[in-house]
């Protein structure tokens, strides 16, 4: 994330996030002095300002739904902000080292790319880190990517003819068309750091 995008960011998290949940009376975990409070509020604008306002809102909402302490009038430790937020939104951070190796190594990344259920393969490894991909476990991801595939291959053919496809059809295709660009991205950088 550039410097300027980091700084604006940031200031989203505190006029979103952080400065309206003071305003409600939440207060600092009381296991948190003053300072280390201070640091811990400092720590969550820097590593939430990849967010969207609507992901802040949307992690507001939960924070007031469930605050800390026996009064529950206490902010949530960072922590547990900082993993409901991954749920809410990902941070776009490139594919992990393990990510990397399954998309250099594993015997069936070719067929996912040219079949069409990378996207799948890529879902499964990154919430199932460290977990190698098995055989069994590939070939319930290509019946699911191969499904994907097929919608995409039949929006594709309509779209030539001139028809008319819905709204929704097209979100649809434009999300796995970008899918899958990051998987041959993936699959690219992987290739070219084992050249190295």
């Amino acid at each position: 994330m550039e410097a300027k995008e980091q700084s604006e960011g940031e200031k989203r998290v505190e006029a979103v996030l952080i400065a309206p949940l003071e305003a409600l009376g939440l207060a600092r975990p009381t296991t948190a002095t003053l300072a280390k409070f201070e640091g811990q509020k400092n720590e969550l604008r820097q590593k939430l300002a990849y967010m969207t306002e609507r992901g802040l809102i949307e992690l507001r909402e939960w924070v007031e739904a469930h605050p800390a302490g026996k009064d529950a009038d206490r902010f949530p430790i960072p922590l547990k902000i900082l993993k409901k937020a991954r749920e809410i939104e990902t941070p776009e951070t490139g594919p992990s080292p393990f990510i990397l190796k399954v998309f250099a190594t594993h015997h069936l990344v070719p067929e996912a790319l040219a079949k069409g259920w990378a996207p799948e393969l890529l879902r499964q490894v990154t919430a199932e880190r460290g977990i190698w991909p098995g055989d069994w476990t590939c070939s319930r991801l290509r019946t699911a990517g191969i499904d994907h595939a097929r919608r995409l291959e039949d929006i594709e053919l309509r779209m030539s003819r001139g028809e008319q496809i819905p709204p929704e059809e097209l979100a649809f295709r434009d999300r796995r068309l970008a899918a899958l660009r990051r998987c041959q991205d993936i699959a690219d950088q992987a290739r070219a750091g084992q050249a190295a």
